[in-house]
């Protein structure tokens, strides 16, 4: 089997070539030369022309021959280009062989750079819509250019008159900011997505809870407590609580059911508000964040993973709302309570569900603001500090910090102290990284099938309150373990 021969020398070719005829660019001169020899390919071609211009001591622009504009025939107006460089002006025929089209300079280098995929990759559709101009128009002027979306985004004229650097600086910022462009997209499409369920839910569910709720909140008797010395704010966050969730003794080694749930939560509250140093200017309530255990009719998270249930999907989540009502009314009978919502990867829509009959329970209560946000991070301002809440489960822990430097950009340069809480892994832990806080947060939830069989029942239930001094930022953590019995 023979190999295929490589083609060394081709100047006489080009030399011949220039001298019998005019030609619109580099590139159609290139094409040229490969029909005559295929072995050296367009690219192979065209850096030949250099060479060879570089040898005549001159330019590949000035050996490429240009006629009189007005002399050009109706067939060559379609197959050449030619650029004025005094005008920086690129001219080639008219569509209807009427006249000469006149593109700015400026203009054919955004044309190109849009239709490359190294530069936007756009369609004919977007750029007709970017520059103003007939899809029947741009559709001739790319086949007349020789365009494709593999080409690169400069002209000849560019790579003539700019230093190899300086392309190479420009395509990596072009390819960065279409890095940084497609990550924006994709963030405010899961905006996008949480918002439109939000909006799906205000319309479809939110008068049913209204009439769901009866009487609105009430007045409770206040909390005998001392006041602080100093201002404070306590985060009381209940995540991984589970409600609705089943487990049997025999089978998991405790028991877990909508009653065992309801009185872990109250008892474990109790404990850490009475361990309280003086009354807090406001507890902070981080709530949902796998609150329900089911987030569908079927039974599962709201992925479909099915779960065991210790109640129907509707008595979990009845209950369940009233369950943090109920934990509320206790704890603003302390001081005020702001919630705000961690949606989990177990009731990412059924937490909305609960977040708007919250909000519709306490809309006439003073000493009560519901945070109404479908984002799945959430930021606060107190005092001095800057507080962001998430569930856990859809970014890295050590992401946050960065995230909420993005995201609250002001606030993170204005205030001092950053801090992060989180829970999805069922188990406290403190990091300190990037200039910020990360609590990852215990739960008070027991254990069922899934989680005995993968060995997770070794972690210590609980519920955790973090003391934030409003200008300080985190000085301490309290902690109501779980007392399990038999």
């Amino acid at each position: 089997m023979g190999t295929k021969e490589n083609f060394v020398g081709g100047y006489d070719l080009i030399e011949k070539a220039v001298n019998e005829r005019s030609w619109a660019n580099i590139r159609e001169l290139a094409r040229y030369l490969h029909k005559l020899e295929p072995r050296c390919s367009v690219e192979a071609w065209r850096t030949r022309t250099y060479r060879w211009a570089k040898m005549q001591d001159s330019t590949v622009k000035d050996l490429l021959k240009k006629e009189d504009y007005d002399s050009i025939s109706p067939v060559d107006r379609h197959t050449t280009m030619y650029y004025d460089e005094k005008n920086d002006v690129y001219l080639t025929a008219n569509l209807d062989n009427t006249g000469i089209v006149k593109i700015d300079g400026e203009m054919h280098r955004q044309m190109k750079k849009s239709y490359s995929d190294d530069g936007e990759g756009d369609t004919i559709e977007q750029m007709s819509r970017k520059f103003k101009l007939p899809t029947s128009f741009l559709s001739n002027y790319v086949k007349m250019c020789g365009w494709t979306h593999g080409m690169d985004i400069y002209t000849d004229e560019e790579i003539q008159s700019r230093t190899i650097d300086d392309l190479v600086e420009e395509s990596v910022n072009i390819k960065r900011n279409k890095i940084l462009e497609k990550s924006a997209k994709k963030y405010w499409a899961s905006i996008e997505k949480d918002a439109d369920n939000y909006r799906l839910l205000q319309e479809t569910w939110a008068n049913e809870f209204k009439s769901l709720i009866g009487q609105k909140a009430t007045k409770v008797k206040p909390y005998k407590i001392e006041k602080s010395d100093a201002p404070y704010a306590v985060v009381m966050s209940p995540t991984d609580l589970h409600y609705g969730k089943h487990g049997w003794k025999d089978e998991v080694g405790e028991e877990y059911s909508l009653e065992i749930a309801r009185e872990r939560l109250l008892s474990s509250t109790a404990n850490l508000i009475s361990r309280f140093a003086g009354r807090p200017e406001k507890i902070i309530v981080a709530t949902g964040s796998d609150w329900f255990h089911i987030d569908n009719e079927n039974g599962g998270t709201t992925k479909g993973t099915p779960q065991d249930m210790a109640g129907s999907p509707a008595q979990i989540l009845m209950e369940g709302c009233k369950l943090a009502r109920e934990h509320i009314d206790m704890l603003r009978a302390v001081c005020p309570v702001e919630v705000v919502f961690m949606r989990g990867n177990h009731d990412r829509h059924s937490a909305l569900a609960l977040m708007m009959y919250l909000d519709a329970v306490y809309e006439d209560t003073d000493e009560v603001q519901v945070v109404c946000d479908p984002k799945t991070r959430q930021y606060l301002h107190y005092g001095n500090n800057l507080l962001g809440f998430t569930h856990g489960d859809g970014v890295k822990g050590n992401d946050l910090p960065a995230l909420m430097a993005t995201e609250e950009r002001q606030a993170w340069g204005d205030l001092e102290n950053h801090t992060w809480f989180h829970g999805h892994l069922h188990h406290m832990k403190t990091t300190e990284m990037n200039g910020a806080l990360i609590m990852q947060l215990p739960s008070l939830a027991g254990h069922d099938r899934y989680h005995y069989k993968k060995g997770y029942t070794m972690n210590k239930a609980g519920m955790s309150a973090h003391i934030i001094d409003k200008e300080q930022g985190v000085i301490g953590h309290l902690f109501c373990p779980v007392v399990r019995h038999g």
